[in-house]
């Protein structure tokens, strides 16, 4: 038994040698180009145009406790809310992009169907540079880590954030998230 086995062994040994071109004729040198042949092209890389990464999302992370602000008190809205044992939606958004248009429809369906057990809260970051309304909503955004509009952060009864979405997101999605966060 011993020696077929071994005799299996050496037969796939040596097929394998062969196929990875071991045993085989030497291959032949190839001819160096002439002299006064021009040197080959580089093909020249073309950097692809940027895309935004919508990928990116921050809906893969724990639950953190939500944030005390550094830069400015934090807003009462959050903190009677977080004390209370509120669940709480924030959305920040900018009405001038398209895509607010078109997710604002989904968030207030949600808001809708689970009117009593979660608040909303918005933030118009996108009015003009001297509202101070928009300036608070800049500062707000950038303490909780918002750089893109539309932003949804899902906070939780017990003041965790459960959930955060840049961009566009459908209605199943927010649902999902919002009665996870209000059980």
């Amino acid at each position: 038994m011993r020696r077929l086995i071994a005799a299996l062994v050496i037969a796939v040994l040596a097929f394998v040698l062969v196929g990875c071109g071991g045993g085989g004729e030497p291959a032949e040198p190839a001819e160096a180009p002439p002299a006064d042949a021009p040197a080959p092209v580089e093909p020249v890389v073309v950097e692809p145009e940027y895309v935004t990464d919508r990928s990116a999302n921050d809906n893969d992370l724990d639950p953190t406790p939500f944030p005390s602000f550094t830069s400015t008190d934090t807003p009462a809205v959050f903190t009677e809310k977080i004390a209370a044992g509120r669940a709480m939606v924030i959305l920040f958004f900018d009405p001038a992009q398209q895509v607010t248009g078109t997710l604002r429809p989904e968030v207030d369906a949600v808001m809708q169907d689970y009117r009593g057990l979660v608040d909303l809260v918005t933030f118009d970051v996108g009015g003009s540079a001297d509202s101070d309304s928009a300036k608070r909503a800049v500062v707000y955004a950038s303490e909780l880590g918002v750089l893109n509009t539309p932003y949804l952060i899902v906070v939780d009864e017990g003041g965790f954030i459960t959930w955060r979405w840049k961009g566009y997101v459908d209605r199943a999605y927010i649902e999902r998230e919002v009665e996870r966060a209000t059980k």
